[in-house]
């Protein structure tokens, strides 16, 4: 698939699922939110299902999870579509393509959805009561300024970069990263409840992979790790089970999992929430990252586009420039980096559909 001038809008990205569904013999369904696009139009999340209905291994593929990360994974997805002969998919696999879980965020490109919510940190929230995270009350005030003025790095740069050196970089990461629930306005925020992208995601993996032995989700991100590579995250403890299983069939050096001391916590990520609609599978999940630049450089602009929401003008020239170069961060304006994303997505696609395999691949 070419990328040159890869779409980047919504309505673009969900025109070209639809369309690559239709060419592969498939009808798409759609499942609307009850949220509007920016001009009143329907978001809906689209769902396509290729494979014999009862397999005993299901791929389950997602895309928009965080709606400004969108665009590369619904390329993967429609070239998955393409791609997917009796040569490449084997016959005990069925493979289901969940397209722009939270198409509101694709449409305002925005990493959350209507509500400010997480939908990584959002699974099952009506049965949870999630954890604190006291690191996160400490940097709050600096992330999200009440102010009606744009904020400037001045007064937060300087005393982020004195937490980190009296807590280190980890301490930082995991602040920002694990998610919060105490600050509905604030970075990512995991809702007060279930939200509806979340239901809908679990009603459609329900359905398409009714009765299936085993399960393996990748849910398709950007953003994290250096330009030009990519990072499997299998979420799970050094050693165990789901991270020993990812990285015997994805390669370990690509993997990144949690240390062995790390508390256990309820985290809200949907890949490995969707174990729960299915179970009598055995459930794997994964989240396959691209990296586009650095960590300070994405907490700067995405601090920047975070206020503009809650306080300034989206509309206005200055508010434009803001959106796009949070959208940068996500999808950089660079062909080459969408081919070289493309081919290294290709191949953990193509490894995934091989996954269920008794010999990881690549070992036989």
């Amino acid at each position: 698939m070419p990328l040159e001038g890869l779409p980047l809008t919504y309505g673009e990205l969900r025109a070209r699922f639809r369309r690559a569904a239709r060419r592969a013999g498939l009808s798409a369904e759609a499942h609307p939110i009850d949220a509007r696009g920016p001009h009143g139009e329907e978001l809906t999340i689209d769902v396509a299902a290729v494979g014999r209905p009862g397999a005993p291994n299901v791929l389950i593929v997602l895309s928009g999870v965080h709606g400004v990360e969108a665009p590369i994974a619904s390329a993967l997805q429609c070239d998955l579509l393409e791609r997917l002969d009796d040569d490449l998919r084997p016959d005990d696999v069925r493979v289901v393509l969940v397209h722009g879980v939270n198409p509101w965020g694709m449409a305002f490109w925005r990493r959350a959805n209507e509500h400010n919510v997480d939908l990584n940190r959002n699974w099952n929230r009506d049965g949870i009561d999630p954890p604190g995270n006291p690191a996160y009350e400490a940097i709050h005030h600096l992330l999200c300024p009440e102010t009606t003025e744009e904020p400037t790095l001045e007064g937060f740069a300087d005393p982020m970069r004195a937490l980190i050196a009296e807590h280190g970089g980890t301490w930082m990461r995991d602040a920002v990263g694990f998610g919060q629930y105490t600050h509905p306005r604030g970075f990512h925020f995991g809702g007060d409840r279930t939200e509806q992208s979340t239901r809908i995601l679990a009603d459609v993996v329900a359905a398409h992979a009714d009765g299936a032995t085993r399960s393996l989700c990748v849910d398709l991100h950007t953003g994290h790790g250096d330009a030009g590579t990519h990072t499997l995250l299998t979420g799970a403890r050094l050693g165990s089970h789901n991270d020993r299983w990812i990285r015997d069939r994805f390669g370990a050096e690509r993997c990144s999992g949690r240390a062995k001391d790390t508390p256990e916590r309820h985290r809200g990520h949907l890949g490995a929430g969707l174990a729960e609609v299915l179970p009598g599978s055995e459930h794997h999940s994964v989240i396959l990252e691209f990296g586009t630049r650095t960590d300070e450089r994405q907490v700067v602009a995405a601090r920047l586009e975070h206020w503009l929401h809650h306080h300034g003008d989206r509309t206005g020239m200055r508010g434009a420039e803001i959106i796009a170069a949070n959208r940068r961060g996500y999808t950089p304006d660079e062909p080459e980096w969408a081919r070289t994303a493309l081919h290294q997505g290709r191949a953990v696609l193509d490894r995934a559909l091989g996954a269920f395999g008794t010999t990881p691949p690549g070992q036989g």
